[in-house]
């Protein structure tokens, strides 16, 4: 082989093995290893997307993969009309939230290999009116939530049930090798504030006193899709 035969082989292998500029949320993640000392290897990208991070923590490997929320065209007209801290706006954009879910999942399961746990984190990089809260997850997660009205013997019209209804994503037969789903927010100097909300159905779940060692704060909806009256606040697990 040549040496611009050589050179080329190369500079194909660089292409295909490239490691990307971190992205906001990339940076941020990175900060909150480095907070936490927790030991993390950036994924080479190749031809086919994967996921961004290996994390040790201890003896576990966790498959990470960051996904950042940027300003859509609306985003941009509430900035323009309210700024980032006047906006009297609230949104969960939890069909945004579950499209970067269905993204990510094949990232990290494609790593996985059914034996490695898995975590998509979700940054907020568009605008404050953006809440990206348990609410916002656990819809994004399980489905719409609603409730069910009926009549009783009497004729009245009651609720006859309420919970996680339509367009679910994680269910006992989808996402399972998802472990985890993270919301990162940005504390400024300080570290970074990382709430994971554990996958009840996770083929390979991660033990919340090891991820104790990366999340602030840890969350499970311990039965999502049962039956009658469902919540929809998960609950906290204490560490």
């Amino acid at each position: 082989m040549s040496r611009n035969q050589n050179l080329l082989s190369e500079l194909l292998c660089f292409k295909r093995c490239r490691i990307s500029v971190p992205t906001v949320s990339e940076q941020l993640f990175e900060k909150l290893c480095s907070f936490r000392g927790v030991e993390y290897v950036r994924i080479p990208e190749g031809q086919s997307k994967t996921a961004d991070y290996e994390v040790s923590l201890g003896c576990t490997k966790l498959i990470i993969e960051v996904k950042q929320l940027d300003p859509s065209a609306a985003d941009k007209q509430l900035e323009k009309k309210w700024g980032h801290k006047d906006s009297p706006v609230v949104i969960a954009p939890s069909d945004r939230v579950q499209r970067i879910l269905a993204d990510a999942y094949p990232q990290v399961r494609a790593l996985s290999n059914g034996a490695k746990p898995t975590m998509v984190v979700i940054y907020n990089n568009s605008g404050e009116w953006n809440w990206i809260d348990s609410f916002t997850i656990s819809k994004a997660m399980f489905g719409l939530f609603g409730f069910r009205i009926g009549p009783n013997d009497k004729g009245t019209i009651v609720v006859a049930g309420q919970g996680y209804m339509g367009k679910r994503k994680v269910t006992k037969e989808s996402f399972r090798a998802l472990s985890v789903v993270a919301a990162m927010k940005n504390s400024g100097l300080d570290e970074p504030h990382l709430d994971a909300y554990h996958n009840p159905f996770a083929t390979v779940p991660i033990r919340p006193d090891i991820l104790s060692l990366l999340a602030t704060a840890q969350f499970v909806h311990p039965n999502p899709h049962k039956r009658g009256v469902v919540g929809w606040e998960p609950k906290a697990i204490k560490t």
